[in-house]
């Protein structure tokens, strides 16, 4: 009966801290956020929205909907609703590019924290490495 141990202490120490857990959280919930409210913003600017416009123009403007699903009358008061949102395409594939960058920096961001915090590459069973170097042996 001595030697009753409690199984959440020894699982305490394998959970990781809880700032890594919330860089996984602002990537999921906030970049995808953020880029798309700053693509909105940046298609404010003449220059952008030029680009984008000789890229292809049939993304501007409301959205493609195919002509099979506003027959369906279930869903007629939320595709109205989208209908309504004026370039919307460009918006989604302009925020897409965004995403893809910002997930970059962070990742980047990420890589050097984790660099500077220098976690040990050995755990407790792990065994040390050798300190033997073979030799080459011609043929």
């Amino acid at each position: 009966m001595g030697n009753y141990r409690f199984t959440d202490d020894i699982h305490k120490k394998k959970q990781l801290p809880a700032g890594w857990r919330g860089i996984g959280c602002i990537m999921f919930f906030l970049l995808p956020t953020i880029s798309y409210v700053a693509a909105i913003e940046l298609l404010k600017i003449t220059e952008i929205r030029n680009f984008f416009y000789r890229v292809s123009p049939k993304l501007f403007g409301p959205p493609n909907i195919h002509k099979l699903l506003w027959k369906v009358k279930s869903i007629d008061p939320f595709l109205r609703e989208v209908y309504s949102w004026t370039n919307l395409e460009v918006n989604i594939l302009f925020g897409l590019l965004i995403l893809l960058v910002l997930s970059g920096f962070v990742a980047v961001f990420y890589s050097i924290m984790y660099r500077t915090v220098n976690p040990s590459r050995y755990g407790p069973t792990d065994a040390p490495p050798s300190r033997h170097k073979p030799t080459k042996k011609s043929r």
